[in-house]
């Protein structure tokens, strides 16, 4: 519209007035505000106008105009007291449209302006569906974020998330949905489900959000499914133009399967050249850092490997950027041999930027002085610094402990001439030695992990789906009650029951385990067997009835598939980095920034391991598993005794429990010849906290390996190594609790499959099970299951 025809319609609806009719009058005084609110931009003015409409004039009218004047009050003077007066002006049966409108905005100021959920979520529920459902569905959004980020009550969270129709308002259908997905991805760990929810977001509803689902289905099939074709699929769904940032996590991961699963190179290559530094620089980093490894360490272009390394600036990512001059310095070391230039990198490298690769570096110019320069001083200067900082970590446990020895042998012989000659023979020593220490255990430990039980390519009738922990009734009560259940613990090996516990393996080995060691082990038990009469004799009796505990069987998604979290590493260590040798950055996430949401986790889904059962005077060795009987339990009613030998033996073939012990006692034998020889040598027995150290390079697996005596019980095991200064571990709150320290790891119901009650469990056990699961009416059935075992 044209100025002259705004001007001409402002001076014929100025004068009207009350005399030409109450309802004339108002509705001229409203078009006037518009005029000056949409079209002018003269929100005084447009005020002005507003103000003179009455309520006798026109109910529906006022309520607009004072829902404009809130409207007015809360986005363009940002004055939400008064916008909050405006907005309480405006009854139902005014305008139950603008009403509802009204009700959403006060609950939006009471959200995320004033903090008051309560009265936000009033708010909200004051807004009916059938006065407008689009609106309806908003609140309902609200609320679920409420519950969500706010209560941490994800059920009810899910309940209003789930009653937002696609038709009511379909952009915040497709929110609705992705917040579904991401709490059944990051709470509940359910991510088949989560899948389901990703599904149903459609590009139409909402580009930016359908972006974010794929970019997530993609992180679910690569990092927890490992359906990798399927990553693929999704991961090209997303289009630079929906999301630049998002697009370049997506290429970043399509060029990882390519490099690392699929080792195409030149297809990795394409993908990670399609990222820009303008659309996420700290992502543009890893990439060339990535590419700068594949010239380097696949087509041995090293000149082009140095001019993807160069392009890694610090204020991009400073992590990375320190990683980028180790692997320069590193190429002109070995490949270049241009000592200078070498040493020129490593000195870019900062404790600040990167503490674990600045040590590594340090030792490096510490062999380079020594070497190939030959300057003593700084040479010793250097290893001095990377063994004051290099912390112990499962990524590279040995160059912690390696540190720590040339440390104690520094400290050893300062007040004396010290040989650097015979100082360097024995770091070397030291090195290969403890290297190959840490990678023997590494080895074990990965023989012994669970990975079956979490991998969905296998049947959903995988022998081990499911593992039992036995405990008391009322602890599982604990875990099951009310609005705030407790969540799963870990206990500390140090107040273990059974004194030989962690001891199996270091008592074979000659090492102690030092009871001032800061790095403590946490761990929780179960067992293959859920319905076993000699656990539920030993395990969860109450008022010492013999077989009165209870066995709870939780399914695969209690656990993860990442050997890492086993150590916490962001607490021992300062920094958590991955392979010095390349940039892939595995845990990019894809999920939006819009949307906060804090774990009901204390710590991350915590891997399973297998127990090995080890008699050190005679050799025997065994593998905990499923024993036979299990199968007949749980057969007895569908098949028959040959189908489940059969079953059986099909277990036990796959199992290939021969080759892994071969493998482990072969391991196990190399470990105590490095350990003998690292105990044999006069100078590290000088070392006060030798055999503290040592420890550490088999802490992995100390806790894993049990006596033979026990094998019957079939155990397996969630382990989490930490400094004792670790927030997570929970503090005694009385005396008599402190001969006892654990970690929370997760509430539980959402993970238990069945529950088995001891032969002599009590009935009102039973009973109050049953209403506790009756009433919650869930969707997936939780099993209570009597142990017929006959007890005498």
């Amino acid at each position: 519209m044209e100025e002259k025809d705004i001007d001409q319609q402002i001076e014929e609806l100025s004068k009207i007035t009350r005399e030409d009719g109450k309802e004339t009058y108002a509705q001229a005084q409203f078009e006037l505000g518009d005029i000056y609110r949409n079209i002018k931009h003269d929100y005084s003015q447009a005020e002005a106008f507003y103000l003179n409409i009455n309520k006798e004039d026109n109910p529906e009218v006022y309520a607009l105009a004072q829902f404009l004047l809130g409207y007015i009050y809360q986005e363009i003077k940002h004055d939400y007291d008064q916008a909050e007066a405006f907005y309480l002006n405006i009854n139902k049966k005014d305008n139950p449209d603008v009403y509802a409108k009204t009700q959403f905005s006060l609950g939006y100021i009471y959200q995320e302006i004033k903090h008051n959920y309560d009265q936000a979520e009033t708010f909200y529920l004051n807004i009916n569906k059938k006065d407008t459902p689009d609106v309806y569905a908003l609140a309902l959004f609200g609320l679920g974020y409420i519950y969500n980020n706010i209560k941490h009550d994800y059920d009810q969270a899910e309940v209003f998330l789930l009653n937002i129709n696609k038709e009511d308002n379909p952009e915040i259908y497709a929110q609705a949905q992705f917040f579904l997905g991401y709490i059944y991805q990051e709470i509940k760990h359910d991510y088949d489900q989560a899948e389901v929810f990703y599904l149903n977001i459609n590009k139409e509803d909402n580009p930016e959000i359908y972006v974010l689902a794929q970019g997530n289905l993609g992180y679910i099939y690569h990092d927890i499914k490992h359906d990798y074709d399927q990553a693929e699929v999704f991961l090209l769904n997303i289009n630079k133009e929906d999301n630049p940032e998002v697009y370049a996590k997506a290429q970043f991961f399509l060029g990882y399967i390519y490099q690392e699963i699929k080792h195409d190179y030149d297809q990795a290559e394409v993908f990670y050249l399609n990222i820009n530094k303008k659309d996420n620089p700290e992502i543009y980093a890893l990439a060339q850092g990535n590419l700068g490894y594949i010239y380097y360490d696949i087509k041995h272009d090293y000149d082009q490997a140095e001019v993807f390394l160069l392009n890694i600036n610090k204020e991009d990512n400073p992590e990375v950027y320190a990683k980028a001059q180790f692997f320069l310095g590193y190429i002109y070391q070995e490949i270049k041999h241009d000592y200078d230039q070498a040493k020129a990198f490593y000195f870019k490298i900062t404790k600040e930027n990167n503490p674990e690769i600045y040590a590594q570096a340090q030792d490096i110019l510490g062999k380079i002085y020594t070497e190939k320069i030959k300057k003593e001083t700084q040479a010793t200067d250097c290893f001095l610094l990377a063994s004051k900082i290099e912390s112990y970590s499962n990524r590279y446990p040995y160059q912690y402990i390696c540190a720590q020895l040339i440390l104690g042998l520094k400290q050893n012989n300062f007040n004396h001439d010290f040989n650097e000659k015979e100082f360097n023979e024995l770091k070397d020593f030291i090195y290969n030695k403890i290297e190959n220490l840490c990678n023997l255990t590494n080895n074990i430990k990965n023989i012994l992990f669970i990975s079956k039980i979490l991998d969905n390519k296998y049947s959903k009738k995988q022998p081990e789906r499911r593992v039992a922990h036995y405990t008391k009734p009322a602890v599982l009560f604990n875990l099951l009650k009310g609005e705030n259940p407790s969540k799963f613990r870990l206990n500390i090996v140090d107040f273990m029951n059974d004194p030989s516990e962690n001891q199996v393996l270091t008592s074979w080995l000659n090492i102690s385990n030092h009871p001032d060691n800061e790095i403590k082990s946490f761990l929780a038990s179960f067992s293959f067997n859920h319905n076993c009469l000699n656990q539920f004799r030993l395990y969860g009796n109450e008022d010492n009835i013999i077989g009165s505990g209870i066995s709870i069987a939780f399914n695969k998604n209690f656990f993860g598939l990442d050997t890492e979290r086993s150590i916490n590493n962001e607490i021992i260590s300062l920094h958590s980095i991955k392979s010095i040798k390349s940039f892939e950055n595995k845990q990019v996430k894809l999920e939006t920034e819009q949307i906060e949401i804090i774990s009901a986790n204390t710590l991350y889904p915590l891997p399973l391991y297998r127990c090995l059962y080890f008699d050190p005077e005679t050799g025997y060795m065994a593998l905990a598993k499923r024993n036979k009987q299990s199968f007949y339990l749980e057969n007895k009613n569908e098949k028959t005794p040959k189908a489940i030998d059969s079953e059986w033996n099909e277990y036990i073939k796959s199992l290939d429990e021969p080759k892994k012990i071969s493998c482990i006692r072969d391991n196990l034998e190399k470990i105590k010849e490095l350990i003998k020889e690292l105990l044999d040598n006069s100078k590290l027995q000088k070392i006060s906290n030798l055999d503290e150290l040592l420890s550490l390079a088999v802490l992995p697996i100390s806790c894993l390996i049990k006596h033979a005596a026990f094998e019957d019980e079939d155990e397996c095991r969630m382990i989490y190594i930490t400094h004792i200064a670790d927030d997570n571990i929970v503090e005694p709150q009385d005396y008599q609790s402190a001969n006892s320290l654990y970690v929370e790891y997760t509430q539980v119901e959402e993970y238990i499959d069945n529950i088995y009650l001891g032969p002599q469990c009590k009935i009102q056990h039973k009973i109050w099970l049953q209403n506790h699961f009756k009433k919650k009416q869930r969707e997936r059935e939780i099993k209570l299951i009597k142990s017929e075992m006959p007890l005498r």
